[in-house]
């Protein structure tokens, strides 16, 4: 059975393995031994902290298939609290001239910096070997259901940063042609830098617009537009009501989608009932089913029946074991 929960201390090994799968790209992701002992460390401190206000907390996940951690997927909370986030923003600069009685709208890509706190989910990886049959949307949307059951540990607004385009030979356009014209810097360096302190690019970067028109014709054309590898996370995000934002990453160019918490169909669906375990009847649902307690949280997507009388969710003795449920247990779906 496929499960996702919180990480626990006792998994550090497991989560050692299975990051050496990740290779370059995923700033976000744990490398070395001490860095996976403080994340998994800082997940554990901001689950069991007393305050359910968001204060740069992380909460990490593990993907269970059959007992093999098999993925990674992460919450950040109040990210830009203590130093604004950096990003390019596209927009449209007017020009007008009264004299020569014209105007004209010109793309743009301006520095932004982006100072309202907001959390955001990253840390997305699947071990390649076990993609699909719905292992992803499990590990993606499982964020969204601890969400909707903790909601005040959580920012109003959420933000996802989608990688950037690069050809088959793993080359960014948008990067080659010109980002690096501002660092000093290969990209996967300066991706590493600007997840320790973006600062070096508030510094390296000028002010003024850019005027996208006059920026090579492959970079025009990949601004804002996903990795292939990234389209399936891209496409989920969108159902759940997550837009782009103008927001364009610095680095590899690759969109920033936003949401309202409030607005998330998988957070405003979700409702608690009490289970009964059955057997041997029709478990006619098909959805996402949690354990939402914050010191057990678990989700599994299984089938289920529910009891309209009894207001009650009926599930196997194995989905209840997943999630470390009996009889008389809450639990949620969404």
């Amino acid at each position: 059975m496929k499960v996702v929960r919180l990480v626990k201390s006792s998994d550090f090994k497991n989560v050692e393995h299975l990051v050496k799968h990740s290779g370059k790209g995923m700033t976000t992701m744990p490398k070395t031994p001490q860095e996976i002992k403080e994340r998994i460390s800082w997940s554990e401190k901001s689950r069991n902290k007393k305050t359910n206000k968001p204060n740069q907390d992380s909460y990490l996940f593990v993907l269970e298939d059959n007992n093999r951690i098999v993925g990674l997927s992460a919450i950040y909370t109040s990210v830009s609290l203590k130093k604004p986030s950096v990003f390019f923003k596209k927009s449209i600069s007017k020009l007008e001239s009264k004299s020569l009685n014209f105007t004209k709208d010109l793309d743009v890509l301006s520095l932004h910096l982006c100072k309202q706190p907001y959390s955001e989910l990253g840390t997305l990886f699947l071990k390649p070997a076990f993609r699909g049959k719905g292992r992803g949307s499990l590990l993606s949307f499982s964020r969204f259901i601890f969400m909707s059951a903790h909601q005040q540990r959580f920012d109003p607004t959420a933000f996802v940063e989608i990688r950037g385009f690069k050809n088959a030979n793993d080359e960014s356009y948008f990067w080659n042609s010109f980002s690096n014209t501002f660092f000093n810097l290969d990209f996967f360096k300066a991706d590493e830098i600007s997840y320790i302190d973006n600062h070096f690019i508030m510094e390296s970067i000028p002010k003024y617009p850019f005027i996208i028109e006059h920026m090579p014709r492959k970079v025009q054309r990949v601004i804002g537009k996903p990795h292939p590898n990234a389209m399936p996370a891209y496409s989920l995000l969108r159902k759940q009501n997550f837009r782009t934002n103008g927001l364009i990453d610095v680095l590899d160019g690759g969109p920033c989608l936003e949401a309202k918490i409030k607005d998330i169909p998988l957070i405003k669906s979700a409702e608690l009932f009490p289970i009964e375990i059955k057997r041997n009847i029709n478990f006619d649902r098909f959805g996402f089913i949690a354990n939402p307690a914050i010191d057990a949280f678990a989700v599994v997507k299984e089938n289920y029946a529910f009891d309209k009388d009894k207001k009650t969710l009926l599930v196997s003795a194995k989905v209840a074991q997943a999630l470390g449920l009996e009889t008389g247990s809450t639990a949620q779906i969404n």
